[in-house]
């Protein structure tokens, strides 16, 4: 049935309908979507009664009418919705007509404020997303009063997480607040049939922020804004550039002096750039993308999208050392104009600019105007940034497009943060008390879990740098007082030097509350099966860089069997001992040595693969003693230092100048092997303890070719992986193996483990939702503490 249809059959039959009057509650992202116009639109069209209001738990909606009319309005609001919009619940329950509110024109009411609201608090807050179609349309359109305002949005679009200080969502609640709106804009937020409803970011030109190009003293440029950035940026100039969840830095792509440039100013010699590239068609010249990976690209989250580069070294000095190419699309008014305004240079056309976070490296993203000119100065030339203050710093959200077999492509999370933040994600099992989760070490996301369902924050980043760390408790405070959630219980990692256990440790004592400590790899399995709502025993096999294990050793090549709450370990790499222990982790020739040193009857100071790996002789006796007389070295079952261990014995990578250099480099060397792989095993498993020590008996040949050692690790390394699964699956009776962990970013062995364990008619799980890295650690940490606090919701 249409609504036409619909609202003729209301209208015919209002003679013999009876009245009715229904109140709905619905919970989700419903605030700043365009949710209460819409629900608007559906009443004033059926003739109902009424109201729509926000709430601090989502947003209430009462209607009364004939019951045609409102049984048709609850099918429509069950299956319609805004763009932006969505359900975590939507309840309803019918209530006495009202006879006053008969034949009454359908309301929208102000806002309930959390201060004034008795229930609990129990709402998600809106992501920020991509601008429009609509608003692209009108800002590019001469005769519209938003011609080139760098700043246009509407209910479908725009800034929402990031400038939003209080629930619900209201402009007051914004850093929208202190403009005042102009008459035109006034009447666009008022009328409930104007795109622009209550758009709270709604401005333009006349009466709301701008945007300006300044100097790295904070002087104004004379000129137009954007294209004097277009003209800088032709000339090979740095730019930093404001966008919605903090400042970029960029940088025309195909000039190699000005990426070499800003390498060196940001000091970050090694790590690849992302790609901002001016529309799909170029984005696709430089990348393979799938269907499913271009229209992620073109969602209104914007990603950016790690993909296969068609050509290898086009930009050089963007991509050290990985065959992959991380693009994305504009997704900011500003970005928009500033590939307008460089169709306009008399120069050589610019598409494709270098768009990289505007921070130190490894410090969090600078979002403050001042806190660009102070950091920012000695980097860039020049500043286009305004006056909308940004809340809360939120970096570009990552994801992989990763073929797992020649029919099948998954997209992984390799960093969720801008776009997907903070909308939740459900858990298999609810809690009756709500807690906080508090992550890893590296790569740190916290969770806040409430019920069934995890609010997983933005990428923070690694908790040993100072500014981080503090990032990390301001990001803690503000989940919990924007979500008005106060944990009962509090979740960490079981390694207890980590900065998060101890700053979890220090919370639980001042709210007296119950710590959880959770085993690093059964959180990262966890996450997985939480993520395919599975909850029976299932095996997983987790492999990454660092773990602390249950027998205080480091664990990181393992197979566990878990049912979420609990977890057995059934298996796992051979121990390494790597002397200096977490040194290892960026000396990849320390990880070679401790591989070498499992080797029968080598001579570790006189061998030649040891004086070619530790040339200086001072440094080669050092290491020697550590490893002959087991002086200072900690036994990992890591399978990320063995990665590094055999891109040192390659000659791919001497140092992690970041994390997974090594292990990236070796997997894109791989994929250039054009030799056949042996039919062979080059490893051999005994009691559960998978021993590689015969695949590096050949790694270690003088005429190994090292592509073809490259190709022959991830081979081998993935066939024992999958043996010691399908081994323990076969036993245990059990059909489904997860796999989670850093390691399993790499797609090379993550095809080959799947092909294997299917091939042995297993069913093999990954990531989807959230990232397989120590991202995703904290949601693995509350569907953990979820099923062991369990309780009725």
């Amino acid at each position: 049935m249409t609504l036409m249809q619909g609202r003729q059959m209301s209208r015919s039959s209002q003679v013999i309908q009876p009245q009715s009057r229904r109140q709905f509650r619905i919970q989700g992202q419903v605030q700043g979507v365009g949710f209460r116009p819409f629900v608007f639109r559906l009443a004033c069209d059926l003739g109902l009664s009424g109201f729509v209001r926000n709430e601090p738990q989502g947003v209430l909606v009462q209607v009364q009418g004939d019951l045609a009319s409102v049984q048709r309005f609850t099918v429509c609001i069950k299956e319609d919705r805004p763009t932006l919009a969505s359900y975590d619940s939507l309840t309803f329950q019918d209530m006495a007509p009202r006879e006053e509110l008969s034949g009454q024109p359908f309301e929208i009411l102000a806002s309930v404020q959390r201060h004034r609201s008795r229930q609990k608090t129990n709402k998600t807050v809106t992501v920020d997303t991509a601008i429009c179609p609509d608003c692209l349309a009108e800002m590019r359109d001469p005769d519209n009063k938003r011609y080139r305002y760098g700043l246009i949005n509407c209910t479908n679009c725009g800034p929402r997480f990031s400038i939003i200080t209080d629930v619900p969502y209201d402009r007051p609640n914004t850093s929208m607040a202190n403009f005042r709106m102009c008459l035109p804009c006034m009447q666009e937020y008022t009328n409930p049939r104007d795109r622009r409803f209550h758009a709270q970011p709604t401005a333009c030109h006349d009466c709301g922020p701008q945007v300006s190009l300044v100097d790295p003293q904070g002087q104004p440029i004379e000129g137009d804004p954007y294209l004097k950035a277009a003209a800088m940026l032709a000339a090979g100039r740095i730019v930093a550039i404001k966008g919605i969840g903090g400042f970029h830095l960029a940088v025309r792509a195909d000039d190699a002096q000005a990426v070499k440039r800003l390498r060196t100013l940001k000091h970050r010699e090694h790590k690849p750039f992302a790609l901002l590239c001016r529309d799909l068609d170029v984005a696709s010249d430089l990348v393979h993308l799938s269907d499913h990976a271009k229209i992620q690209l073109q969602s209104n989250t914007r990603p950016i999208m790690l993909a296969m580069a068609k050509q290898a070294d086009q930009f050089p000095g963007v991509n050290p050392g990985t065959d992959r190419l991380g693009v994305m699309l504009p997704y900011t008014p500003i970005q928009h104009l500033i590939f307008d305004a460089c169709e306009q240079l008399d120069c050589q056309r610019v598409d494709v600019l270098v768009m990289t976070s505007a921070n130190i490296s490894n410090e969090p993203l600078i979002h403050k105007n001042t806190d660009a000119l102070e950091h920012m100065a000695g980097i860039c030339d020049a500043i286009l940034w305004h006056d909308r203050e940004i809340v809360r710093s939120v970096d570009d959200s990552v994801l992989m497009s990763m073929q797992i077999e020649e029919r099948e492509e998954v997209i992984l999370p390799m960093r969720r943060a801008r776009g997907f933040v903070p909308a939740t994600l459900p858990l298999p099992t609810s809690v009756a008390t709500p807690g906080l989760c508090v992550g890893g070490e590296l790569k740190n996301t916290v969770a806040l879990v409430r019920d069934n369902k995890v609010i997983l924050s933005h990428h923070i980043g690694d908790l040993t740098h100072t500014k981080s760390y503090h990032y990390f408790q301001q990001v803690i405070e503000d989940l919990c007082k924007l979500h008005d959630i106060k944990p009962q219980w509090i979740a960490h990692d079981l390694h207890p030097v980590y900065m998060s256990s101890q700053y979890a440790r220090t919370l639980a004592s001042r709210w007296d509350v119950r710590l959880l400590a959770i085993q690093h790899h059964h959180a990262h399995a966890a996450a997985v099966l939480a993520e395919h709502k599975i909850t029976e025993p299932a095996l997983a096999l987790v492999c990454d860089g660092v773990g602390m294990g249950e027998d205080d050793s480091s664990w990181g090549g393992e197979l566990i069997l878990s049912n979420v709450a609990d977890f057995y370990r059934m298996g796992h790499l051979k121990p390494l001992m790597l002397p200096g222990g977490d040194s290892a982790a960026k000396d990849t020739r320390r990880c070679a040595l401790a591989w070498l040193a499992q080797l029968p009857g080598v001579d570790i100071p006189n061998s030649d693969i040891f004086s070619r790996l530790i040339p200086d002789p001072a440094s080669r006796m050092m290491l020697a003693n550590m490893l002959t007389r087991n002086v200072n070295v900690n036994a990992s079952s890591s399978a990320g230092r063995y990665f590094d261990a055999a891109a040192a014995i390659l000659g791919v990578c001497e140092h992690n100048h970041f994390e997974a250099q090594a292990p990236m480099a070796l997997e894109a060397l791989a994929r250039t092997n054009r030799r056949e792989l042996p039919s062979a095993s080059m490893y051999r498993i005994r009691h559960g303890v998978l021993d590689m020590t015969a695949l590096l008996e050949c790694l270690i040949l003088d005429d190994t070719d090292t592509a073809y050692g490259a190709d022959l690790f991830h081979q081998q390394l993935a066939r024992g992986l999958a043996e010691l699964a399908i081994t323990q699956a076969m036993q245990s009776k059990i059909d489904v193996v997860a796999l989670s962990g850093g390691v399993f970013c790499n797609t090379l062995l993550t095809q080959r483990v799947t092909a294997l364990l299917r091939r042995a008619n297993l069913h093999v799980y990954v990531h989807q939702q959230v990232p397989a890295n120590d991202g995703g650690l904290a949601y693995g940490q509350a569907a953990v503490a979820s099923a062991r606090i369990g309780g009725p919701v």
